[in-house]
């Protein structure tokens, strides 16, 4: 990599194999910015082919983190480690389009803190993972309004390094984007959505290792939202979850309706979307109940690594 300071940094979160994260480089590769670009792929010890992706990509970072690391701390390492005044993330499954560093650029020609893109799907694909798609992405697939938003996908969002240093206690450890948002709004920063931004989503995974995901992140999700909380308003959430499947799939349909797209893809895959959707909200329950998120995805405290490292 270059030594000087970098316009963009771009941390790339591996949920993937290797060829997951080599498409999501072969893209960032191809992008016509003509800046800076610095290029993170944290890795834990789950990978186990740094060594031919650091080959292939030379000039992409692939610092290495100590043990077994979830997603949330790969994402805060990336972000400690990078340089640029502008830090994008996005994740191995999300192929950016080859405007994507410079549409973000422009956005943060202005004073919103946190700037996100769309999600497009890369199609055609599967039943199972249209629904993982349409679950997860809909809301960001365009037509998009631009502007003001209050939400912004961790697949397609970059953050002026001011605003973020002025809350790294909230993500030091952790990298959470519903919790950083909320922290950036309650400092008074906005966020903005740029449909010109776009990434085309495309994620290969069995039935098995979906519903075990789901359930875990929506398990993750109950237990960060209740962090601190007193008991009632725990048990509160917890009571509200039967609902979940319903609304969500209704929230779906609305968007949907109101995009005018994907209502083949919806019919398609309604039956997994049922199934994931009452596994998401089982997991969300149990957050909520224990306040503990899946054993996998429970941070260490111990940061040495990621300290020495930057």
């Amino acid at each position: 990599m270059s030594v000087r300071t970098p316009e963009i940094s771009v941390v790339v979160v591996s949920l993937g194999g290797r060829e997951d994260v080599a498409r999501c480089l072969e893209a960032l590769s191809r992008q016509n910015a003509a800046c800076e670009v610095e290029i993170i792929v944290p890795c834990d010890d789950a990978h186990s082919s740094v060594p031919a992706l650091a080959a292939r990509f030379p000039n992409v970072l692939f610092p290495r983190l100590e043990g077994r690391r979830t997603p949330a701390e790969v994402r805060s390492a990336g972000v400690a480690l990078s340089r640029a005044p502008v830090v994008a993330v996005t994740e191995d499954h999300c192929l950016p389009e080859p405007d994507w560093c410079s549409e973000i650029l422009d956005a943060h020609n202005s004073s919103h803190a946190a700037v996100g893109g769309a999600v497009e799907k890369q199609a055609p694909d599967t039943a199972l993972h249209w629904a993982l798609f349409l679950a997860d992405y809909l809301r960001y697939m365009n037509p998009l309004p631009e502007g003001l938003t209050a939400h912004l996908t961790d697949g397609n969002v970059s953050y002026k390094r001011a605003a973020l240093n002025a809350i790294s206690p909230v993500w030091s450890r952790e990298f959470h984007e519903n919790l950083v948002h909320a922290a950036l709004r309650s400092r008074g920063y906005t966020l903005w959505l740029c449909p010109r931004a776009v990434v085309r989503q495309k994620r290969e995974l069995r039935l098995a290792p979906a519903i075990w995901e789901r359930y875990a992140f929506g398990r993750l999700f109950g237990s960060t939202r209740v962090e601190n909380a007193p008991v009632i308003r725990r048990l509160f959430f917890a009571a509200s979850t039967p609902l979940l499947p319903l609304l969500s799939i209704a929230r779906i349909l609305v968007q949907i309706t109101g995009k005018r797209r994907c209502a083949a893809q919806f019919l398609r895959c309604f039956p997994y979307l049922v199934l994931i959707t009452f596994v998401w909200a089982w997991g969300e329950l149990v957050g909520y109940v224990t306040g503990q998120p899946e054993r996998v995805l429970a941070a260490r405290r111990n940061t040495a690594s990621v300290l020495a490292a930057r």
